[in-house]
Order: C-alpha cells, then structure tokens, then sequence
C-alpha cells in the first residue's frame, strides 16, 4: 500500500510538473503605444488588437499594455522596438518613415483593407521590408477609403488648393510632401503645440486626421475652417520585434496574425464612427466645413498623390514604386 502512495504520489507530482511547465510556457508579450488609449480613437486599434490577442491566445500568448508617450516619446519608439526594449507597438504608420524607407506607404493604398490583410501579395511585401530592419509588420488598420483620412483645417477660407500657397501650415511627416508641393510653407509641431500656435497665429492651418481626437484638444475653438477633402488613409499600424517574432510558435504567430485581421475589420467602422462624431462638435462649437468642387477635389487628390509618390520613388526607386502600384491594383 506504501508502495502503491509512493507510486501514485511521485505520478502526480510528475502531471502537476507537466502542468507547470505548460504553464510556464505562455508567452506574455509587453507592448507600447504612441497614444493612451481613451484619449485618442486610434489608439484603439492597438487596444483591440491587444484584446483579441488575450482572448484568441488565452492560455498560450498574453500581451500587457505597459504605457504610452509616458514611457517613451512617440517618435522614439520605433527605434526602441528595434532595439528590443518592448515587444509590440501600435501608433501611426508615418511614424517609420525614418527606420523602414517606405514603411508608411499603404497610406496610398486604394483597398479596404490597406495591406490586404494577412496572406495576400501586399501584406508579404511589407513583411519583408520591415523584417529588413529588425521588426514584424503586423498590420495596418484603417477606416474605409476616405474615412479616418487626413484632412486641412485652417483659419482662412479655401476654394482652391492654390488658396493654401504661402501659407504656414503645420505638418506631419506624411503631409509635408503635400503641403511644399501647393507652395506653403510646413511647419512641424507635435500635437501639444498646434492649440497656441493656431491660436496665435504661429501657424495658419494644420493636417490631422480628425476621426483621431480633433476636439477633444479643442482645436475646434482656435480653428475656423476644416476643408472637406480627404488626403491619404491615416489609422493606425502595429508592429513587432523581430527576434521576439521569431522566438514565437507558429500556434503563437498564427493567433497574433488573426488577431490583426479581426481588428483590421474593427477599424472600417470605428474610424467612420469617430469621424462623424468629431465633426459634429466641429459644427456645433462653431467651425465650418468647406465643400471642394467636384473637378477641384480631382486635382487635390491628384496633387497629394503625386506628391508622395514623388518621395517614394526617391527612397524605393522607380521600380520599387511600379512593384507597389502593381500590387495595389491587384485582385
């Protein structure tokens, strides 16, 4: 009977050993984000990713939300990233302009969804220019084309693009092609700054995508004008370390990879629903929204599009950018 206890005993301390082990195995992967979530509407991209992962992964993979700008200021983390300091980051696709050439550029993507979404050409493709540079590209979460885009607010009334020339017009990465090629003058100021610098008169206008938090920095009290001509796709990005990607189990790879899908479907509806808001209380604390005409609206397009696959085209080259295009226009 001894024999049989110790038996039984040392079986049973083998299975909770085993149970340890398993346990012990789950990933928890720490993430940072270039805005808190409740404050900004994209940074629910990164939130609802986060989400998903945690309920997909239940078991096998958690991520934890460590912080935003109060660890690390926006335009240092991806480079943070790369070095391994934290293991997931969400926060816009312009942001890696400096570290992956061309790493924003589905931000002229024309589909639904503006990588594709996991398994198609376009997706690859940008797998394989951040993997370059040490991170995973997870995706790219948007609103519908037009949806969540950037857009001009000003102070002064605007028919035409040629009403922005010589203007000073604060900028973000992604809109500053756009705004040297109509002939103003970009300034670049980070989100904290716009608020005294419009209201001042620093600058007379600035780009921002406003389903993103437009009123809640009251910009709408210092602003008279938003121009109703969206530019580009905006949204949000989520990216990886790469060596923590690859130290992952393709079970592991495979739920982060639905989870981004999952939350990329998430974002056509929640941008448009953010978009409507923000520009209600726009109306309704007393701005205006400037209709473009049809063919003016055309060649504002035209304009903006150009204007950033111009700086494509130096950093990708010409067939660099011929291989995007192709991808974007297929089925």
């Amino acid at each position: 009977m001894r024999a049989f206890a110790r038996s039984w005993g040392l079986a049973l301390g083998i299975v909770l050993a085993g149970g340890v082990a398993q346990a012990q195995d789950a990933v928890t992967l720490k993430m940072v984000g270039a805005w808190a979530p409740g404050f900004s509407p994209t940074a629910e991209v990164g939130k609802n990713f986060m989400e998903n992962v945690n309920r997909l992964g239940e078991g096998k993979v958690t991520i934890n939300f460590i912080g935003a700008d109060d660890v690390l200021p926006p335009f240092d983390q991806p480079e943070a990233l790369v070095n391994g300091v934290f293991d997931v980051w969400y926060g816009a696709p312009n942001y890696w302009a400096g570290v992956v050439p061309g790493g924003d550029i589905t931000e002229l993507s024309p589909l639904t969804v503006p990588d594709g979404g996991p398994g198609t050409a376009l997706y690859d493709y940008m797998t394989k220019i951040y993997a370059a540079k040490g991170v995973r590209y997870i995706g790219h979460a948007a609103g519908d084309p037009g949806e969540g885009a950037h857009y001009i607010s000003t102070n002064f009334p605007v028919k035409s693009i040629d009403d922005l020339k010589g203007k000073k017009l604060r900028v973000a990465p992604l809109t500053r092609h756009f705004v040297q090629a109509v002939g103003a003058e970009s300034v670049t100021l980070p989100p904290s700054e716009i608020f005294l610098a419009m209201d001042r008169g620093t600058v007379e206008g600035f780009s921002w995508p406003v389903a993103d938090a437009f009123t809640r920095y009251n910009w709408q009290t210092v602003t008279k004008y938003m121009v109703n001509q969206p530019m580009y796709r905006s949204g949000g990005s989520v990216a990886m370390n790469l060596d923590k990607w690859d130290s992952l189990s393709p079970e592991v790879q495979d739920i982060l990879l639905k989870a981004i899908a999952e939350t990329q479907t998430f974002a056509l509806e929640w941008f448009d629903k953010n978009q409507k808001e923000q520009e209600a209380i726009m109306v309704k604390d007393g701005m205006e929204i400037l209709p473009i005409a049809p063919e003016e609206s055309k060649r504002w397009t035209e304009v903006a599009n150009d204007a950033l696959w111009a700086y494509y085209e130096g950093i990708l080259g010409a067939e660099g950018v011929a291989e995007v295009k192709a991808l974007f226009a297929a089925k």
